[in-house]
């Protein structure tokens, strides 16, 4: 079931949203056409630069997609464990990857959905009935809209180091407004960074409009349905979002006596999409240790205040829409008031808290329900005729205290989060430019875009300037492969079975130690590159640590390797260090471009299979060398 806009877009409109979609999209694949044209010779451009670690997990499911493995496993640890893992969108990358390569297919992806978000986008916006001014600006602000993190803008980290203007840096209490960091909270920074964001989004859209429309038929059910399994299977966090802003929803509905009982048998049929996923899920998280483990990764969400900046001056102008809307009414003027009223205070409340706050997950169970329920009863209050009004403001009400559910998990519920807030935010600048003349409107316009899409602006600088230097933001990964490390990939992707490969844990560049982050004269780039998601992510072997939250005791694991690299053992401590790594292939720094004191000559233990000027790739023979069994 695609979107049709074709219906409702007059001639200038559809002109607009192609010019958008095709605008967005190269702006999106520039950096990935930078990163093509700056590879060094020899090398190979693995084609990101925000989280790359990351974005290896995602390559390790396409690479055994690629092998033709429908049930996948986890290729960062290499602890028993069954093979469950079922991704469908990976899945189906992979098989285009066997023609295209990983990075290529990512990237196609990544623009394909991006464009498609903007249709899906568009159609939400169309359902409101606003002028084409108004929509336009609603379109603009979803995409590019941002808080204030241009700001206090770091390249690098989530707290601020670095000299800041100290209003801003005291109310944040050191920590930086999300919009710097949090790519899927927002929709710009998905689209330059993260494909499954947008892949995501997407479905998140498209569910939701699906529940509008089954109020009047079954037609949208199955695909709803569909729509839901999907995201469940490949994240799963989404589905809970869409059921807390649904739940603000239906109670606004009923409060407006739009719920029909045909409604609510048919959005919970589209809900019902997400059982068979979500057996599968629970199936595999009981009986695969190394799965619960990975699900067990703490993800708090940050400080409210780093959240609230992080939207700001769209919640402001979209609490402004709110509060203006007109009526003839008085009683619903007044309830309206009441509605901006309890949710103002409600934030200004949990901004204060956030203040002295110095625990990780900042609401226990009993007021994250509390603060639900008041979000949720600020939406009753603001209760509108249109049910998309009704459907935007639960999203951006019970959206913004959804993030801190009671959950491990719960950063990841920040998905999209800036989408409601951006289009209630285009109401606002609308309804207070409502009297200007045109040219004030349009001047007023802009620079309020302007001002909204700064930190999407920094998020597209960033991703040049991380090709320019070379370093990927976890700081540990480079963002080109040498001569060296091409080589290796190709040779481990040409072994047959199932390998272990150890590699040394990345070492930060030196432009770190001053605290600054950004690097000054000092490049950034990696001292020494952490290998070792790259080889499970490209190449598909399992490595002993390869990835901080997809290894399960990942510190433990990572300090066996520092130690056998660089703990200056004898050869018999040696042996079974490496033995308990059930290594049969390890990379190693040539002394030659790392002359590191008491770095171990790994050479002994093996066969050198392929000698470059930085990196070595060595074949084990660990058990004769060290004398032991593992």
């Amino acid at each position: 079931m695609l979107p049709d806009v074709t219906s409702s877009a007059t001639s200038s409109n559809r002109k607009f949203l192609i010019l958008m979609v095709t605008v967005t999209i190269l702006f999106a694949v520039l950096p990935y056409l930078m990163g093509l044209a700056s590879t060094p010779a020899g090398g190979a451009y693995l084609g990101y630069q925000y989280n790359t670690d990351d974005h290896m997990v995602y390559s390790a499911w396409m690479r055994q997609a690629q092998d033709g493995h429908f049930l996948m496993d986890n290729r960062f640890t290499t602890d028993i464990q069954p093979t469950l893992t079922v991704n469908l969108y990976f899945f189906a990358l992979g098989l285009v990857s066997k023609v295209t390569g990983i990075a290529l297919a990512s990237t196609l992806s990544r623009l394909v959905f991006s464009g498609l978000f903007i249709v899906l986008a568009y159609r939400l916006v169309k359902r409101l009935g606003w002028d084409d001014v108004t929509t336009r600006t609603a379109m603009v602000l979803t995409v590019v809209g941002g808080g204030l993190g241009f700001l206090v803008w770091h390249t690098f980290g989530v707290a601020i180091v670095r000299p800041a203007p100290q209003i801003l840096a005291d109310l944040l209490n050191g920590s930086l407004p999300i919009d710097v960091w949090q790519p899927e909270a927002f929709v710009f920074p998905s689209m330059l960074t993260n494909g499954l964001f947008m892949v995501s989004l997407c479905l998140i859209l498209f569910a939701m409009q699906c529940i509008l429309e089954a109020k009047e038929s079954w037609k949208p059910v199955l695909p709803g349905a569909l729509a839901v399994c999907l995201l469940m299977n490949i994240h799963s966090y989404d589905v809970l979002i869409i059921a807390l802003v649904m739940s603000g929803f239906l109670a606004a509905s009923l409060i407006r006596k739009q719920a029909t009982t045909q409604w609510c048998i048919r959005a919970a049929a589209i809900a019902a999409g997400a059982v068979p996923a979500a057996l599968w899920f629970m199936h595999v998280l009981k009986v695969d240790p190394v799965f619960q483990a990975r699900a067990s990764t703490d993800t708090p969400s940050a400080s409210f205040r780093a959240v609230l900046f992080g939207y700001l001056p769209m919640m402001i102008l979209a609490i402004v829409g709110l509060a203006l809307q007109p009526s003839e009414d008085k009683s619903i003027r007044q309830r309206r008031l009441a509605g901006v009223g309890l949710a103002t205070l409600l934030f200004l409340g949990l901004f204060v808290a956030a203040g002295s706050s110095k625990e990780k997950y900042f609401l226990d169970a009993a007021t994250w329900v509390i603060v639900t329920l008041i979000a949720g009863g600020a939406t009753v209050l603001l209760a509108d005729e249109n049910p998309v009004m009704n459907l935007l403001t639960s999203w951006a009400l019970v959206g913004t205290v959804a993030i801190y559910f009671p959950g491990l998990f719960q950063r990841k519920l920040a998905m999209g989060l800036s989408i409601p807030w951006a289009i209630l935010a285009a109401l606002g600048l609308a309804t207070l430019l409502k009297t200007q003349e045109k040219s004030t409107k349009t001047l007023g316009t802009a620079l309020v875009g302007i001002v909204l899409a700064a930190t999407s602006l920094r998020w597209f600088a960033r991703e040049l300037q991380f090709i320019r230097d070379n370093t990927s933001r976890t700081a540990v990964q480079n963002v080109f492969l040498d001569e060296d490390g091409r080589k290796i990939m190709d040779y481990l992707n040409a072994q047959k079975g199932r390998h272990v490969l150890i590699s040394p844990p990345g070492v930060i560049s030196a432009a770190f130690k001053d605290g600054s982050q950004e690097g000054g004269q000092i490049s950034p780039a990696p001292l020494i590159p952490d290998l070792n998601p790259i080889a499970s992510g490209l190449a598909g072997v399992y490595t002993y640590a390869g990835h901080w939250s997809e290894t399960p005791d990942y510190d433990k694991h990572r300090a066996v390797v520092q130690s056998i690299y660089f703990g200056k053992l004898d050869d018999a401590t040696e042996g079974s260090k490496l033995a308990t790594t059930s290594a049969d292939y390890a990379i190693a720094l040539n002394p030659k471009a790392f002359p590191i004191e008491g770095m171990t000559d790994l050479s002994k233990f093996g066969e050198v299979v392929v000698d470059g000027a930085k990196f070595r790739l060595i074949h084990l023979n660990r058990i004769e060398a060290a004398g032991s069994k593992p």
